[in-house]
């Protein structure tokens, strides 16, 4: 037998537990209160009859204080008074005889066990307290116990005053009987309120566990409809806020997905191309289709062309890999800006020569940025490349300005510009805007997507603007300062 089948097959749901506790609850407390309710009432009504028996005490007291031996005359009046309210006395000596007895005693008193009960509260109750008496009675008679003097021998006598429980019979069924009718009310009460609440939590939670089954299914876009303003309300909207972070991990990673597929398929595009080349060129000088020296020569200058293109592509990879990681180490300082411009327009001047294009620089001398200084040449040496390959002629525009945080550079040029679906993917990677370009000069399309991954981690901006036929012009704004460093500053 497993240890399973011992378990009751019986489960209770969350809407019978929780039915059961709020009903169980409410009985508990309407029993205590009944209870206590009915403590309360005995107890009240056996103080008045207290207070009433010590104040008839005091009187007979000072009767029996005032007419000495036989105080019968002065009670007689009194004693009838007593009978009207179905009270009596006795009065017992030192040795628990009979020294004084109401003639109106009730015959139901005048027994031994009763006088037993007496005598056995004369040496262990104090004076004017009272007790009950229920045996040798019908009835639980209330008895108040008093000292007294006999003049004129000024005998200690002991008073023992007693009258029963007015009608507590009665007035407790009465009592119960309407303590039994508001338990039957509140008890209806409390199973409808009890349905109520239970009811609303567990349609809470069935909501959550639809919820629940629908993102396990798949269904990332499902939420939870549970409005509540207490706890149960707060774990369902941080229950749609996992939902929707979920959402957006399962975008991100379609997304990752896709553009990894597309990656694969450029690179694999971008490899092929001088890779083929290379190999139909090297097939050729193998079986010797080539003969002629300038003929040999022309080819081994195709693959060292290609074989430069294929380094320039694995490099280019192997520096978006680094930055997108954050592996690379950015070593900013200061430096002149128009120093950095200058170097550019010498590094590049052949190819702007060939083209026969013009360079204005226009920066301040004392003009600094803060950067890496290799990937800040990087930076510029690649867009001005890119404006120098899209401009048949006129001129680039080399300028540096600041505002209160950031140094301002702008590259701009009077080439054949781009339309808004162009721009809109010159930051993509492999993107070439003349594919036909990629044989003729070699490139690789990741010169714009490593500029802006290298001015992203400078913690700067680069935005592109342009107009067919008019020219292209990049605008990148660096911060002056570490802008970390400055938050870490301010919280200091």
């Amino acid at each position: 037998m497993k240890l399973s089948d011992l378990r009751p097959r019986f489960r209770f749901t969350f809407f019978q537990r929780q039915f059961l506790s709020h009903l169980l609850l409410s009985m508990l407390i309407l029993v205590l209160l009944a209870a206590g309710f009915t403590y309360y009432m005995k107890q009240q009504t056996f103080n008045n009859e207290t207070e009433e028996l010590t104040s008839v005490s005091k009187g007979i007291v000072r009767l029996f204080a005032k007419e000495g031996e036989d105080p019968t005359s002065a009670l007689q009046a009194y004693r009838n008074l007593l009978a009207e309210r179905r009270t009596s006395f006795i009065l017992l000596d030192q040795a628990g005889e009979i020294a004084y007895r109401d003639p109106k005693m009730p015959g139901a008193l005048r027994t031994k066990a009763f006088l037993d009960e007496l005598r056995s509260h004369m040496s262990n109750t104090k004076e004017n307290e009272s007790f009950i008496v229920e045996r040798g009675a019908e009835e639980p008679w209330v008895v108040v116990y008093r000292q007294t003097k006999l003049k004129p021998q000024k005998n200690e006598l002991h008073l023992f005053i007693f009258s029963p429980l007015h009608g507590i019979q009665e007035t407790m069924d009465t009592l119960n009987q309407a303590l039994i009718y508001m338990i039957v009310v509140i008890f209806v009460l409390a199973v409808a309120v009890s349905w109520l609440f239970s009811r609303s939590m567990s349609a809470s939670i069935l909501s959550l566990r639809r919820t629940t089954r629908q993102i396990a299914a798949g269904d990332y876009a499902a939420r939870s409809t549970v409005r509540r303003s207490d706890e149960l309300g707060e774990l369902a909207g941080d229950f749609n806020s996992m939902a929707q972070q979920l959402e957006l991990a399962l975008h991100k990673l379609q997304q990752f997905e896709t553009r990894r597929r597309h990656f694969i398929m450029d690179v694999t595009h971008e490899l092929r191309t001088p890779l083929t080349s290379i190999r139909g060129i090297i097939e050729g000088l193998k079986n010797d289709l080539v003969h002629s020296p300038e003929e040999r020569a022309n080819y081994y200058g195709i693959i060292e062309k290609e074989t430069f293109r294929l380094i320039r592509l694995i490099n280019g990879l192997l520096d978006m890999e680094k930055i997108e990681s954050g592996l690379i180490t950015l070593n900013k300082k200061r430096t002149p800006l128009k120093e950095l411009f200058e170097i550019v327009h010498e590094s590049l001047e052949v190819l702007i020569e060939e083209k026969r294009l013009h360079i204005l620089i226009e920066c301040e001398p004392d003009l600094q940025v803060y950067a890496d200084y290799d990937r800040l040449m990087q930076i510029l040496i690649n867009l001005v490349k890119n404006s120098i390959q899209f401009t048949a002629y006129g001129t680039i525009r080399l300028t540096g300005s600041e505002t209160e945080t950031h140094t301002v550079i702008v590259i701009a040029d009077t080439g054949r510009g781009m339309s808004q679906e162009e721009l809109a993917l010159i930051w993509e990677r492999f993107y070439k805007a003349d594919p036909s370009r990629s044989k003729s000069n070699s490139e690789t399309g990741l010169g714009l997507s490593i500029v802006k991954q290298l001015v992203e981690a400078h913690a700067g901006t680069i935005e592109a603007d342009s107009t067919p036929g008019i020219g292209t012009s990049f605008t990148i704004a660096l911060p002056k300062t570490d802008q970390a460093a400055s938050k870490d500053d301010e919280a200091g």
